[in-house]
């Protein structure tokens, strides 16, 4: 199927893990990815444990995981290009690469964070590279690739276009010179702030690690909106990418059943289920 994974943190993020892992188990998916699960960039060790007893338990594969974004629910979208929190970024690669190395997971998502305008674009945007060499080198140990990320929606944030990311993964790669740093693709967010989706595809496919699925508008599941997806979907296949495609989707279109559109009017089903 075209989907077998989805991330439930930002469909189900009101529900603790364990519920947001039955229902999406329960809906026929067999992969997950998530946004930071911890409360802190450094969890205890009861943390972890109790974090991994609820993915076996689930029996859904990690595929990807979100490293310390500053606070989700503080509003935060990365810390990467804030200086001063290089040692919570770095205590976030070591907690992920602990995560990793127990459930196989080996895509580990940086964001980049919110520019601050009373300091030098350059030195965040070096900042950042620097501390995307360094989870790209920890996490390369365990086969773990790196990914960048664009979001149209949060002001400020400093990574707005997929030319914006191709640029930091570039200045990423300069530093260590690795071969693990990508793009994590939302096709939402490309197609929000305007990209040229197809164009960019062509040019840019196997830079990519990663896609992230979500209709337009409304950020919902496929055929909520009016994008031309299997021809996105189609045309990266096409040209060689041979990744994943995740749905990460809300459920702000059909809040008494985000997924009422898995089902078609024939009777068939979209998606993994």
């Amino acid at each position: 199927m075209r989907y077998q994974a989805i991330n439930p943190s930002i469909l189900l993020g009101h529900l603790p893990l364990a519920e947001q892992l039955a229902v999406v188990a329960g809906k026929g998916f067999t992969e997950i990815e998530l946004w930071w699960p911890f409360d802190t960039a450094a969890p205890s060790a009861n943390e972890h444990k109790t974090f991994l007893t609820t993915l076996e338990r689930s029996g859904l594969k990690l595929i990807s995981l979100n490293l310390y974004e500053g606070g989700m629910h503080l509003g935060n979208r990365g810390i990467a290009c804030w200086s001063g929190y290089e040692a919570l970024f770095r205590e976030s690669v070591a907690a992920a690469r602990t995560i990793g190395l127990a459930t196989g997971c080996q895509l580990f998502n940086v964001l980049h964070g919110t520019i601050d305008p009373a300091r030098s674009l350059q030195d965040q945007n070096a900042l950042a590279a620097r501390n995307t060499a360094y989870a790209a080198r920890v996490l390369g140990d365990i086969g773990g690739t790196v990914t960048i990320e664009q979001l149209s929606h949060v002001a400020h944030y400093g990574l707005k276009t997929g030319a914006d990311v191709i640029a930091a993964i570039d200045r990423a790669v300069h530093i260590g010179g690795a071969s693990n740093i990508k793009m994590q693709v939302d096709l939402f967010h490309m197609h929000m702030i305007g990209d040229d989706i197809l164009a960019f595809f062509d040019q840019y496919w196997d830079r990519i690690a990663h896609v992230q699925v979500a209709d337009a508008p409304g950020r919902g599941g496929p055929g909520t909106g009016s994008l031309p997806l299997d021809q996105y979907l189609d045309r990266l296949r096409s040209n060689g990418y041979s990744g994943r495609f995740a749905l990460e989707f809300t459920g702000d279109l059909m809040p008494e059943d985000p997924f009422a559109w898995m089902k078609q009017p024939d009777g068939s089903h979209h998606g993994s289920a």
